[in-house]
């Protein structure tokens, strides 16, 4: 057929005859006509080698074939099986090796295909041969109709082979892994360097009762909070982060602790160095406060409420834990709040395991719950998690875990739901809801949801969680929900090596007092300074010259000074005394010399103070306690503060007795309640920058170890 008739034709009737020839039927006009003419000329027809595009035609025309055809290609089947070759031969300019595989054969290639049908016999049993022969004798006649379209070589490489091949294993591989990827789990340790970043959205807080009001008021005084009474809310939002911080090696102190690179060299509680993971959590939350305030008499609450829009908390904390226990050595905390209108609060503090935020005792650890995402390794330690697992029947916290879910933001996480068994029989409820991705090691997502009010406790109350309520909670509701969702992953490198030991750890009697420096009470704690008004001269100057006064009298009768105060660098003692009648008072005296005098003195309320001498414990001296606490180097910012006198600063030293009370964690978990707590206490105020600073740092005046220190700073009036 030539090129002029077949130009004439319609692209519709050249892809019918392609179809007819056994051709491929994509491609443009003029590709039709030149695969027609060069199928049509038996002698181009030998020389050309159709493509992968016409092998793929070539398929799909064999499907679309009628159903008598697709039976016939059934009965080939076994004798195109047979065909299928490796040593064709090939053209010599080839650089590729080929394998051929013929489609189907017509009356042209006859004698190949007997040759091809010879070789492959001789691949194939006896018994197979004999079916492929008879195959073949019946091919003949049932293909009679066909034999014009057949004759195109399938022609591909081995590199296309191999493609093939490699992708079929590579979705096969994938489908295996899905398939068998485990259902259970630990959760991922940490690792120096690790770090996450959240948002925080859709979270309330909102306190009810002016005694758990107070603790809030109380801690930011002086601030706009002063006038707060009786109910807050707050709506909170915004951004954080949590990060494993990797140490250098100039922030370790002894060389040999260069074998545990990435920790922290951290002083501790009675200021001795030991090594430690730095933890660093960063919030920048927007707050919304409203509420009630004072009436105009500062005595009752108002039905009037108040509203302060758009404050902003600015808060980091630095969190040191022990390589060797993982407990927490020592916490760093620096936040900056700034209201709306304008006044800000700075505050830097630093603990050692106690409470930072005074009067809520062992509830307080529990409401740091829901302000970043949760330590996983820390909580379920090495538990393998699964669908349909759940916590041990004497857990304090209960938890299960829910069927494995693919999140469209987080991929493939576990939800577990985890809530607090005595918080529950006792205060209200603390519950957690997350989902845990496990190659990250804090949620993915968090849901706190916390109510604490003692008077919903039960009758199962545990009977040491109903103690610690009814000594620690204050009257009042406390209500928070948070919400958070890590926006970002960033894995760290090496894994930190948990209990592990280091050559320079302090061993527990390392510089600690013992109880040989220990003296007993008599009318006030004892002092025994020689480099300053010390409070013997003190009180024996008061009882000389002052027998009737009422401190002279309550000490005479059994009674004690359960505070004392003395400016450092000044000559007077303010001193608080109570009696065996528990009738309190305050004095405060000034020494000349050998002599003193009244300054000032007064009675507190009744009922205020209470007398406990029984439970006042030995102690150290007052003077061995200052001089540890100021020394060089083991407390720095202690010594900072307190070391530099100026005129617009004061500083003072003193201690505080608190017969039996417990303010913080450390009290309430001590093995005896009934004795009562002596604490040192560092105090400095000054103004600077048209701001008002007030410092101070706690002691234990038993053990010498710090409870910490707060720095809180306003702005001058």
């Amino acid at each position: 057929m030539d090129h002029e008739a077949l130009n004439g034709m319609k692209a519709s009737e050249l892809k019918i005859m392609c179809k007819g020839m056994g051709l491929r039927v994509s491609g443009s006009k003029s590709e039709l006509i030149k695969r027609i003419i060069e199928a049509s000329d038996p002698s181009k027809k030998q020389e050309s080698i159709p493509s992968m595009d016409q092998a793929i035609d070539a398929l799909l025309d064999r499907h679309d074939r009628s159903t008598s055809e697709r039976k016939t290609e059934k009965k080939l089947q076994t004798v195109m099986d047979a065909e299928l070759v490796e040593d064709i031969k090939i053209k010599s300019d080839e650089s590729v090796s080929e394998i051929l595989l013929l489609d189907d054969d017509n009356e042209e290639d006859n004698h190949s295909h007997e040759s091809v049908e010879s070789k492959a016999e001789e691949y194939i049993e006896q018994p197979e041969k004999e079916k492929i022969r008879a195959s073949a004798s019946r091919k003949s006649g049932e293909s009679s109709g066909t034999n014009n379209k057949i004759g195109n070589r399938l022609t591909i490489t081995r590199i296309q082979l191999a493609a093939g091949l490699t992708v079929a294993l590579l979705l096969s591989a994938g489908l295996w892994i899905i398939l068998q990827r485990d259902s259970s789990f630990t959760v991922q340790p940490v690792r120096y360097g690790d770090s996450i970043q959240f948002s925080i959205q859709q979270s309330t807080i909102s306190v009810e009762g002016d005694d758990m009001v107070s603790i809030v008021r109380d801690f930011l005084s002086p601030s706009s909070f002063d006038q707060v009474c009786s109910e807050v809310d707050v709506e909170v939002s915004g951004t954080g982060s949590i990060s494993i911080e990797e140490g250098s090696d100039q922030d370790t102190i002894f060389p040999s602790d260069l074998d545990h690179r990435g920790a922290f060299s951290v002083n501790d509680a009675y200021g001795r160095a030991s090594l430690a993971v730095k933890q660093v959590v960063n919030h920048d939350i927007k707050v919304d406060l409203q509420g009630k305030t004072w009436r105009d008499n500062g005595v009752e609450c108002s039905n009037a409420g108040w509203s302060y829009p758009d404050n902003q908390l600015l808060m980091r904390t630095d969190s040191y834990r022990h390589i060797s226990d993982k407990s927490v050595i020592r916490t760093e905390t620096t936040a900056s709040f700034s209201d709306s209108d304008g006044e800000s609060t700075e505050l830097e503090a630093t603990t050692f395991g106690s409470s930072l935020v005074p009067g809520l005792g062992a509830i307080a650890p529990l409401l740091a719950v829901p302000l970043l995402p949760m330590d996983l390794q820390d909580f379920f330690e090495n538990e393998v998690l699964e669908e349909g697992a759940v916590s041990d029947e004497d857990s304090t916290w209960e938890w299960s875990v829910k069927q494995e879910r693919n999140h469209p933001i987080h991929g493939y996480v576990y939800p577990i739901s985890i809530s607090h068994k005595e918080v529950e029989h006792c205060l209200g409820y603390i519950t957690l809801d997350i989902l845990v991705n496990p190659q990250v090691p804090w949620p993915v997502q968090q849901t706190a949801n916390i109510r604490l009010d003692k008077s919903l406790s039960r009758s199962d109350c545990n009977v040491f969680a109903s103690a610690i309520s009814d000594a620690t909670l204050p009257e009042g509701r406390l209500d928070i929900r948070m919400d958070m969702t890590v926006t970002s992953v960033e894995k760290g490198n090496n894994a930190v090596n948990w209990y592990d030991e280091y050559d320079s750890k302090p061993s527990p009697g390392d510089d600690r007092p013992t109880s040989a420096g220990k003296r007993d009470w008599t009318s006030h704690m004892p002092d025994e300074s020689d480099s300053r008004l010390n409070i013997e001269e003190t009180v024996a100057c008061m009882m000389a010259t002052y027998p009737t006064s009422d401190a002279s009298v309550a000490v005479d009768s059994g009674g004690y000074f359960w505070k004392a105060n003395h400016l450092l660098g000044d000559m007077n003692w303010n001193l608080s005394w109570v009696d065996t009648q528990d009738r309190s008072g305050w004095i405060h005296l000034s020494m000349d010399g050998q002599e003193c005098s009244i300054l000032e003195s007064g009675q507190y309320q009744e009922g205020e103070v209470s007398w406990d001498k029984t439970s006042v414990p030995s102690t150290l001296t007052l003077d061995y306690l200052g001089s540890r606490l100021l020394a060089q180097g083991r407390y720095s910012q202690v010594e900072q503060v307190l070391s530099e006198q100026s005129a617009v600063k004061t500083n003072s030293l003193g201690y505080r007795v608190l017969s039996g009370e417990a303010d913080d964690l450390s009290d309430l978990l001590s093995s005896d309640l009934s004795t009562g707590i002596v604490t040192v206490v560092a105090s400095s105020e000054w103004s600077q920058s048209n701001r008002d600073y007030n410092f101070n740092a706690v002691m234990d005046a038993t053990t010498a170890r710090v409870g910490g220190w707060i720095q809180i700073s306003t702005a001058s009036d």
